[in-house]
């Protein structure tokens, strides 16, 4: 049983130490004649050592993100979005194309690397806002704010006057153009009803005075 612990530990240790010799070479890029990695240089003060090196790396881009807002913006797509940075896996690049294939495909966005350089040419061109300007800009921005408001409001109220106006003309249709028509239609019908009657009365008259 000692046996088999001594194995696995020396097998571990082992192991521990291949990983150590991969970091070292990852780091320093170089090794010896025999292969193994050359150690990295001792660091001449302590501010040189990794750990204040990454130290310093963090406070230079926390100064970043607070003086420069598209810094900012990128670190919080990071947080909101973190699988917008991965590299894409291997296993998803295809791997059967030949060099023709990778050939046209290169050569069909040919046209935009031009552009895409000439728009960035351009941006070097573009005059930076002066800073005064765009503070009057952002103290605007509330009244923009409220007056957004306002006619969100008044767009509101246009749409309930639309409303309010169709059903009026929907009830003067009915009220002074149906119901009136139907009032004269049944006006109409007396009159002739009316007539009728005198009509008859007359004829009736009529043969009376003949039978005298």
């Amino acid at each position: 049983m000692a046996l088999e612990n001594d194995t696995v530990a020396g097998a571990t240790i082992e192991l521990l130490e291949t990983r150590l010799r991969r970091l070292t070479y990852l780091l320093t890029g170089d090794a010896n004649w025999t292969g193994e990695p050359t150690p990295p240089a001792k660091p001449a003060s302590l501010d040189d050592s990794i750990s204040r090196r990454l130290l310093r790396l963090e406070k230079d881009l926390e100064r970043l993100s607070r003086n420069i807002p598209a810094v900012r913006d990128v670190l919080s797509l990071h947080d909101r979005f973190p699988e917008l940075f991965r590299p894409a896996p291997p296993g998803s690049l295809p791997e059967n194309l030949t060099t023709q294939n990778l050939a046209s495909v290169v050569l069909s966005y040919a046209s935009a690397f031009p552009e895409t350089a000439s728009r960035l040419s351009s941006l070097n061109d573009l005059p930076i806002p002066d800073a005064e300007t765009s503070a009057s800009l952002i103290q605007l921005q509330p009244r923009l704010d409220q007056l957004s408001k306002i006619q969100e409001d008044q767009a509101r109220q246009i749409s309930e006057l639309r409303v309010r106006s169709a059903k009026a003309l929907q009830r003067w249709y009915e009220v002074a153009l149906v119901s009136g028509g139907e009032c004269w239609a049944e006006w109409e019908g007396r009159l002739e009803d009316v007539e009728r009657e005198v009509r008859r009365e007359e004829v009736v008259r009529e043969r009376r005075e003949k039978e005298l």
